[in-house]
């Protein structure tokens, strides 16, 4: 979806002067940033979603002079945004509230205590999509997020979502998926020694 600008009233939908100036120091910008992307960039820059993640990943891609501080925090806005849309994204309190079968504030004191997984949005938590079944819970989460107890919940996401050499090369959510529920439960006690670390 596209973000939409207002029009300046005053020019009846043509570019101020200052619009105009603005807007071809940005192109040029952004000209020399795509000429320097290598093709393989450009085609991940392509997948992004939106415009607003098309700058984004243009931004932590392009090879431009700017400040490492803002390039690594670029690159970790863009890594929790693909964590958060793996495995079917995530779901809003209340859409969490109606697949439990309960309700929101519900689904807030189980966050609260540990026994859901929930990353804070910008307005407000966000349930990851893999935790639920059409039966509730993803049998084993509940176990492995108090073996996680004291990680923050992108650490806990990171955890699920990634191939771990503690669990043999696989991730911990298709173990949890599989049933492996000891295998998961080793692998979150290495997590936890390893942060400890």
């Amino acid at each position: 979806m596209e973000p939409s600008f207002a029009t300046n009233p005053d020019t009846d939908g043509e570019r101020t002067l200052d619009e105009a100036a603005l807007l071809a120091r940005v192109m040029r910008y952004f000209d020399g940033a795509i000429r320097g992307l290598r093709k393989q960039d450009r085609m991940v820059i392509l997948r992004a979603p939106d415009d607003f993640w098309t700058v984004m990943e243009t931004l932590s891609l392009a090879p431009v002079a700017e400040s490492a501080e803002f390039k690594v925090r670029l690159r970790g806005a863009l890594a929790r945004r693909r964590l958060l849309q793996m495995e079917g994204g995530v779901l809003s309190p209340s859409s969490a509230a109606a697949l439990l079968g309960v309700s929101r504030q519900a689904v807030g004191q189980r966050r609260a205590a540990g026994r859901l997984l929930g990353v804070e949005g910008p307005r407000g938590y966000l349930y990851p999509a893999w935790q639920f079944t059409d039966r509730g819970m993803l049998p084993g989460l509940e176990d492995t997020l108090r073996a996680l107890r004291g990680e923050d919940a992108w650490s806990v996401l990171t955890f699920f979502l990634e191939s771990d050499a503690a669990s043999g090369n696989e991730r911990p959510l298709d173990l949890l998926r599989a049933g492996r529920l000891d295998a998961v439960a080793r692998a979150a006690e290495l997590y936890g020694e390893q942060a400890a670390v």
